[in-house]
């Protein structure tokens, strides 16, 4: 998280319910610095600029994700206050803060969601009225779909 991300718009999608139901942000095209790429090809470009060092940080702001959820109206982003419960428990986990460098591939994304939530100012600042967290919400829900096995047995091993 040491490298400011690159400039993202989005792209119009071929799928009008696709692009109504995430406000006209397709999950699956955007651009990024004039290149059109999936939101997978994004997470894994922004993926490699997290650390273990950026992890201990962001255990210590958990608090705000949680916060964030109660400010920005985030219920209504069906799954968003579980997947960001879900990130703040891998985040405090005690394995998870044992971690070096170079980072497993699931927990470099974890990281890199959790930072993309913090910003205000992204994709969509989170202060547009309605769709300020859709792009929060489409990165951190695809981060747990792709890395749904690790996180689980992460957490497992911690509560067992």
């Amino acid at each position: 998280m040491t490298r400011r991300p690159d400039l993202i718009e989005t792209s119009d999608t071929s799928d009008p319910s696709q692009a109504a139901r995430f406000g006209h942000v397709s999950p699956n095209a955007w651009r990024v610095s004039g290149k059109t790429i999936s939101i997978d090809e994004y997470i894994e470009s922004q993926r490699k600029n997290v650390g273990s060092s950026d992890l201990q940080v962001l255990e210590t702001f958990t608090g705000r994700l949680l916060d964030k959820l109660n400010e920005a109206n985030a219920g209504e982003h069906a799954g968003l206050d579980e997947a960001v419960y879900l990130l703040v428990q891998v985040l405090q986990s005690t394995s998870v803060q044992r971690t070096k460098d170079p980072l497993p591939i699931w927990l470099a994304e974890v990281g890199f969601a959790a930072g993309y939530l913090l910003k205000r100012f992204d994709l969509i600042p989170d202060h547009v009225a309605e769709i300020g967290l859709v792009d929060d919400a489409l990165i951190v829900q695809r981060v747990i779909e792709r890395n749904r096995p690790q996180l689980d047995h992460a957490l497992a091993k911690e509560n067992g």
